[in-house]
């Protein structure tokens, strides 16, 4: 989708520098675009973002949506920000209490299951070593459920923020997103 505000040679070529920037790893991402769409092999990840930091956290969590547009299943099994930015990212899941996943996969996309407010089960975090993305599938990271959890951070994050990700797949290489902080 073109924004309204550029005009189509400058679309155009912002477009060709995202897609180049996702297909090419090592390359810098656009950040001046509005939009959150990156692409390489057969992997495309999307609508890239964390939640503005309550106070002076440490702690963040980055959340997204992965496709796999290919035949075979894939597997995000690693995750990483630059050093100066985090000490680190990795994968997590919440978790009830008595160990059940509070993420389902449903046909080919994931949903979070819903507790009634009489419950006492307790839900928790835990970090996994991969996520499975269905072939011709796709798996959504979201509060309550799956996310990329961002431990040591350098800074809190602020509102309008974007920095770098780089998601590692089995078969779909590295893909380097760009993150964008929204206001909690």
């Amino acid at each position: 989708m073109t924004p309204r505000f550029l005009s189509r040679p400058m679309a155009l070529a912002a477009l060709v520098l995202i897609v180049g920037s996702a297909l090419v790893a090592t390359s810098c991402s656009s950040s001046g675009s509005s939009s959150s769409t990156f692409k390489s092999k057969n992997i495309v990840v999307s609508n890239v973002w964390a939640r503005e930091s309550a106070g002076a956290a440490d702690n963040g969590a980055v959340y997204l949506t992965i496709e796999n547009t290919s035949g075979t299943v894939d597997k995000l099994f690693s995750a990483s920000v630059p050093q100066t930015f985090a000490k680190s990212a990795s994968i997590h899941e919440m978790v009830m209490a008595d160990g059940t996943t509070a993420t389902t996969l449903a046909g080919n996309s994931s949903s979070s299951t819903t507790m009634d407010s009489g419950s006492s089960s307790m839900m928790s975090m835990k970090e996994v070593a991969s996520v499975t993305i269905p072939a011709n599938g796709s798996v959504t990271f979201e509060p309550g459920g799956r996310h990329i959890m961002l431990t040591g951070l350098a800074a809190p994050l602020k509102n309008g923020q974007k920095f770098d990700l780089n998601l590692g797949f089995l078969n779909g290489g590295v893909i380097k997103v760009t993150a964008t902080v929204k206001a909690s």
